[in-house]
This record gives structure tokens, sequence and C-alpha cells, in this order.
């Protein structure tokens, strides 16, 4: 603990010595009598409780010179109840995703001769995950990427800035020396995370959300369908974006596998669609949960005041009483 005042010290020093002076200096009043003579003999020295009152004023007062001084807790850790989710976003980034991200339109236009310079469907994937991000302010967010391994980018964090930040890092160099999509190999790496990162308390297991985004098929690594249904036996909810995946074999059993999670799945084209389907998942409910935040400089005259005041009403009830009257 410090004090933010300390300069109020001497001033209060001073005054305390003012007072206590005067309070020396005031004639003492007496109570005479001529039969105190012959009571003389049966009056004895009065208890030390009779002094209690005084005591607890000086304790009042000792308690409120602290609290003016401006005490301060240099760091302070709080919980605090907020509102949000735990989002990972899982990130193919097998080659295919160097691909524009509307080809059938790219081709079309470069048949017309019109020379444009197309967006990628990891730039366009990027910019959406970005603007995304920016709008879940009170959400734990993570990056999770995979081609034929998944990676942990960005672990669960609250600092929205820390993940745009590592999220713009993702390049075709990130994973070059892999190609294939192992759609499974990321959903179990991101349920891994989840469960090093996982936090106690209430809400503990509602609120988490994966967003997966790929452009083909699970071609290698482990079964997608068991990777969703670990997914879903640790309580995530899954929303599956599909970039221009136009055959996939078994669409109706992957649909409905992400559907069973309480998830959705979005079929883009272009990078308006893909905006949308973020746009879609922003609006999923939320989880509530605590968390711990470090302040620092901490107001903390309350307590000394509060203390202050309570032995100034016991100091006041004694007097009330008769016993506690000093006689002199």
């Amino acid at each position: 603990m410090q004090f933010a005042r300390l300069d109020l010290l001497w001033i209060l020093l001073a005054i305390i010595g003012l007072v206590l002076l005067i309070r020396w200096r005031r004639r003492k009043n007496y109570f005479a009598h001529p039969l105190l003579f012959y009571l003389k003999p049966h009056l004895h020295p009065a208890s030390p409780l009779v002094y209690l009152p005084k005591f607890l004023e000086y304790v009042a007062c000792g308690f409120l010179v602290v609290a003016l001084l401006e005490p301060v807790l240099p760091y302070a850790e709080r919980l605090v109840a907020k509102q949000g989710l735990d989002i990972i976003m899982v990130l193919d980034l097998s080659s295919s995703m160097q691909e524009p991200i509307d080809l059938k339109g790219s081709l079309e236009r470069q048949r017309q001769g019109i020379k444009t310079k197309e967006k990628s469907r990891l730039e366009a994937v990027k910019e959406a995950m970005a603007a995304f991000v920016q709008r879940r302010q009170d959400d734990r967010l993570a990056v999770v990427v995979f081609s034929e391994n998944g990676y942990v980018v960005a672990p669960m964090t609250f600092d929205a800035a820390y993940v745009r930040r590592y999220l713009q890092m993702v390049d075709n160099k990130t994973l070059a020396g892999e190609g294939q999509t192992a759609i499974g190999e990321g959903i179990f790496t991101s349920v891994d995370l989840a469960l090093k990162q996982a936090r106690g308390g209430k809400g503990a297991t509602k609120g988490k959300v994966m967003v997966v985004l790929t452009d083909g098929e699970n071609n290698t690594g482990r079964d997608l369908y068991e990777a969703i249904a670990k997914a879903k036996a640790d309580n995530f909810k899954i929303h599956f974006i599909g970039v221009e995946v136009d055959r996939v074999r078994d669409a109706p059993r992957l649909i409905a596998a992400v559907e069973s999670t309480g998830g959705k799945y979005y079929d883009v084209r272009d990078a308006k669609q893909l905006e949308s389907a973020y746009a879609d998942i922003n609006n999923t409910e939320r989880g509530a949960f605590l968390v711990k935040t470090l302040d620092k400089q901490v107001p903390w005259f309350y307590p000394f005041a509060l203390a202050s005041l309570g032995f100034l009403a016991a100091s006041v009830a004694l007097r009330a009483m008769p016993y506690f009257i000093e006689v002199s």
C-alpha cells in the first residue's frame, strides 16, 4: 500500500498537536461538595474502562488521518463479469487459398480483356476475419491454421489488436512446405487449445464457438467427422464456411454434422458473401463468464474512513451510558 498525499502528513500532525495543546491548557471542571470529605474513605479510583470512549476517539482520529493521506494499492486484481464467447478461428492455408476469391468471375473478366488485380481467397478471408475480430471486443479469440497439420498462430486472448496483428502475419509462406487439406487436424488442434486454456466458473461450458474456413475437402490427416464429434462433446458450436467448394462428395453429411453442434454451414462464392457469413456469425448468442483484470493505483481510503466512523459511533454510544461518564 502507498500514500498519494504524504505532503498532508505534516499539516495533519500540526493540527493534531494544536488540538492536544488546547485540551491540555483548557481548565478542567471539578465537582465539590462537603459530603465528599466523609465519603472519601469509601471512594475508589475509577475503572480504566471509563476512558474507553476517549480511547476509541483517538483510534478513530488515527484511522481518519490515514484515510486523508489517500492510500492506494499499487496493483489490484479483481473479477469482472463479462459477456462474450470463446471463439477459435480455424483457417485453411492449403495451396488453393492463393486462387482468386471469385474464380469464375476472374476468368470471365480475363476473357473480356478486363485487367484488374484479383484478390486471393486468403487475402479476402484475412480482411473479413479482421473486421470480425474488430466487432468481438468482449470475446476470447484465437487463430489456428492448417494445411496438412494444425498450428496455433494466436492463443485465446481478449487482446483483439494482438489477434489482428498475428492474423495479418499469416500468408502463403506460413505453411509453404504443406499443400493438402486436413480440416480434421485444424479442429483437433483447436479443441486441444481450448482444453489448455479452459476457464472456470460460471458459464465455463457455454459460449464456445469454432469458425472453420476452407476452400476444399478433407483429403489428409485425421477423420473430419471424428473431429466434429470431439468438438461437439466439448460443447463447441461449429460454423463452417466453404469458399467456392463446388464438389463435396458428402455435403449433406457434412452439413448435418455441423448443424448438430448448433452451428451453420455457409457456402460463399465471393468476398461479399464471405463478409455476410461473418456478419451472421457475429450475431451468435453470448455466454457469461468472469474475467480477472489488473488495476493500477486503486484508491483504498474507504476501509480506513469506515473504520474511523465505526469507532467514533462506538464512542458516542458508550458516552450515552452513565457508567462511562468521567467525573473529576
